[in-house]
């Protein structure tokens, strides 16, 4: 027996509908097509990369394709507070900034105090050198040794100026202190300071004043920063946007005078493109609730 005309469109409808259902459960069912790889991604990949465990905390190394020990750079970069070094390396994405850099350096980031009551991982610069030239499997640069700090990691930085070997100190707004900068710049005229500050400026304003040989900068350039012996740079970017965004640190290492890799040849651009994966689960610190004389969070 036929069924009636309304029957028979319900029928149709209820065919067509369980079509698109299907065809959307087996397009659901289909892998996401992976990101094509950048220009930058193609850069870090190139390279090579250790994490290294160590009595003093993890380690992260990362060199560039084109490295040349010979004429290489040391570029030590140390977080401040609030983190760890394995969170600091994923979020803060330092693999790709020192990609973006173009520099030949091997680049060092072991841990650090994520508070300001922690001591220091490493308050001899020369012995986190020498555990890392023992766990790489190529050799270690000689030429140069490049100190690179952000916030709360003025503290690292003030023990590691006693060494001989650091030439060239970048503060990422790190600036809250006299911590022997001035007497350590006057003590060579070969050392290099690059001093970018967003918060740091009271401390930044009294030791540039007693450096006349400065080079003042307002704002990042959208480019690249001079290369003279002391830069200080005052930004409106943001205290944590300095070691995220891509711009800041990468154009300090620009400005020191390492050589670029053969590889960097066309500059990538700078600032950082929206990462396809997420990053590494980490625990996250939690500020603890003071009291008594603790009354306050200064760095």
């Amino acid at each position: 027996m036929a069924l009636p005309a309304r029957a028979r469109l319900g029928a149709a409808a209820l065919t067509i509908s369980l079509a698109v259902v299907a065809s959307t459960a087996r397009a659901d069912d289909r892998a996401p097509e992976a990101p094509a790889a950048t220009a930058l991604d193609e850069r870090v990949q190139a390279g090579r990369y250790w994490r290294l465990e160590t009595p003093r905390g993890a380690v992260h190394v990362w060199i560039p394709a084109a490295y040349d020990a010979a004429t290489a750079a040391t570029v030590v970069f140390v977080h401040g507070y609030w983190i760890q070094v394995d969170e600091a390396w994923s979020t803060y994405r330092l693999a790709e900034q020192f990609a973006v850099s173009g520099i030949n350096a091997m680049f060092i980031a072991p841990d650090a105090p994520a508070a300001k009551w922690e001591p220091l991982a490493w308050p001899s610069l020369a012995e986190l050198v020498r555990t890392v030239a023992d766990q790489v499997d190529v050799a270690v640069p000689a030429a140069r040794l490049v100190a690179v700090g952000h916030s709360g990691a003025y503290r690292t930085l003030a023990a590691w100026l006693a060494n001989p070997a650091l030439d060239t100190v970048v503060l990422l707004d790190a600036a809250y202190a006299d911590y022997g900068l001035l007497p350590w710049l006057r003590g060579s005229p070969q050392r290099r300071l690059v001093n970018i500050v967003y918060e740091t400026g009271r401390y930044s304003d009294y030791l540039h004043r007693r450096l006349p040989s400065t080079r003042r900068v307002d704002g990042l350039p959208p480019d690249a920063l001079p290369d003279d012996r002391i830069v200080y740079v005052r930004t409106e970017v943001g205290h944590w946007e300095l070691v995220t965004d891509g711009v800041a640190l990468p154009l300090a290492l620009r400005a020191i005078g390492v050589p670029r890799t053969a590889s960097a040849a066309l500059d990538l651009p700078l600032g950082l493109p929206p990462r396809c994966d997420p990053p590494l689960a980490v625990e996250p610190l939690e500020a603890p609730r003071f009291s008594g004389r603790f009354t306050e969070f200064s760095y």
